[in-house]
């Protein structure tokens, strides 16, 4: 039987190890992938992902069914990825190259989505447009809700979303004519 998060909520708190068991395996790969995507760096990035889980372990009491688990979840995620910036005072950027995106008859977004794992063009956004660009395009996440994972006000998100979008469609288009 598959439990909901909410219900492995519910029994984590109520001290069923086997569910956080459950819960940590059903969601550490996206929580993995998203930091890796912001952070870049594939041992720093087990190092946060496992700080992420020991913060939901730690503040899982306060979880209320109010809010959506994932939206709480990358919540933790991003200020973990935030707070690794902070220790680390430098812009940290992947080393993987550009691949090839030369379907055109495919639509902006399909090729922002097919194509934003490649670091090298998201390591040419600064980390809040990264961030930004994969939790709108990657996620599926609404400017709203990022504006709350995130706590930044609603029109930055919304101009970090259209600044990313031009400065993709341009390095997309770059490689294109490669």
């Amino acid at each position: 039987m598959e439990y909901s998060d909410w219900e492995l909520v519910r029994e984590i708190k109520a001290g069923n190890e086997e569910a956080m068991e459950t819960l940590v395996r059903r969601w550490y790969p996206q929580v993995f992938g998203y930091v890796y995507k912001i952070i870049g760096r594939e041992d720093d990035s087990y190092d946060v992902t496992q700080e992420v889980f020991l913060s939901v372990i730690k503040n899982i009491g306060s979880y209320l069914p109010l809010k959506r688990f994932d939206a709480w979840l990358f919540t933790i995620a991003h200020n973990k990825c935030m707070d690794y910036f902070k220790a680390n005072r430098a812009c940290v950027t992947t080393d993987v190259g550009v691949a090839e995106i030369c379907d055109v008859s495919i639509p902006f977004e399909g090729r922002i989505v097919d194509s934003v794992v490649m670091d090298g063009v998201l390591s040419r956004l600064t980390p809040h447009q990264r961030e930004t660009v994969i939790l709108h395009y990657i996620e599926g996440h609404t400017a709203k809700e990022i504006a709350r994972v995130t706590n930044t006000p609603l029109p930055t998100v919304k101009s970090r979303i259209s600044a990313s979008r031009k400065i993709l469609k341009k390095l997309l288009e770059d490689v294109r004519y490669e």
